[in-house]
């Protein structure tokens, strides 16, 4: 039996090819996102996580967000069992226009835990590939609204409001290949910030408070340099200086800074035990950091 749909009648006789090709189109795409192995793509995201980052990613449950996209609810990002990172929600989407063109994009949100008001404690990122397997030109967007730092980088980290926005265009060589070819901005402001005791080689650089800190970054293939770095608060204030060479993993990337200590009142009293001599209040000293992110040195 062959049925005929009846089209309204105020649809002339040659429009209705196209009506057809839209109805299949239509039909196709919805059988695509109902019949997409949504379970299969979350389990392997988790999975490239955990092997990428070294770090072990649990999530209580998962949904399927639409129009294709999947969604982890009461997540953990932990290496060990003193640092764990948890995260409310994430979000993992792919742009479909831009895979029918044959290119990429990826749009991730990550939302943390105990923002009282919209919006905030959120990391939001956008990576968008001229080719689909990442060859080609590459630039991610990302966006940082207020998160708070004490959930994220522990235990160094004691209190501090983070907001920042990154633009980065590099040139990839394909999945699995850490090439660092191309140019970026990253600029982020700190509010409230507050470090606990934090190891530099053999020394130990004491707590400190800022109440505010700002740092840009501009980068040119695997050079990042230090266009603005400060930090001003109670116990004085701290410029930095120089440049960061990226590697893979992170942390190996080379520090290669100079900061400069003008002392507050407070930090005569917190500095006492630092391989430096005495810091009279208003009095500026400049110290180097060199060497890896993982085990950087501090010199005169």
């Amino acid at each position: 039996m062959i049925a005929q749909i009846p089209w309204p009648l105020s649809v002339p006789v040659r429009k209705e090819p196209l009506l057809w090709v839209a109805a299949g189109l239509m039909s196709f795409l919805a059988f695509f996102l109902l019949t997409f192995p949504y379970r299969a793509l979350q389990g392997r995201i988790l999975s490239e996580m955990t092997q990428v980052s070294g770090w072990n990613v649990r999530a209580a449950d998962w949904s399927v967000g639409f129009p294709l996209a999947v969604e982890w609810h009461d997540m953990l990002f932990s290496k060990t069992d003193s640092v764990a990172i948890p995260v409310e929600s994430m979000r993992v989407g792919v742009g479909l226009l831009a895979q029918m063109l044959g290119q990429q994009k990826i749009e991730t949100v990550v939302q943390f835990p105990g923002s009282a008001q919209a919006g905030n404690g959120r990391l939001s990122a956008t990576i968008t590939a001229s080719q689909s397997d990442f060859t080609g030109t590459n630039e991610l967007k990302g966006h940082a609204q207020l998160v708070d730092l004490a959930l994220i980088i522990k235990p160094y980290v004691i209190k501090g409001v983070l907001q920042a926005d990154i633009a980065q265009r590099w040139q990839g060589t394909g999945p699995g290949n850490a090439a660092f070819k191309g140019e970026g901005t990253w600029k982020a402001e700190i509010k409230d910030l507050g470090l606990d005791r934090i190891p530099i080689g053999s020394a130990m650089l004491p707590s400190l408070t800022f109440t505010k800190v700002t740092l840009s970054l501009i980068c040119h293939d695997t050079v990042c340099d230090v266009a603005e770095g400060r930090g001003e608060g109670p116990d004085g204030t701290l410029t930095a200086q120089g440049k960061l060479t990226l590697h893979a993993p992170f942390q190996q990337t080379n520090l290669d800074l100079a900061l400069t200590v003008q002392a507050g009142p407070g930090w005569a009293q917190k500095a006492v035990g630092l391989p430096i001599p005495p810091l009279p209040p208003g009095i500026p000293l400049t110290v180097k950091l060199v060497g890896p992110v993982a085990n950087p040195r501090l010199s005169m």
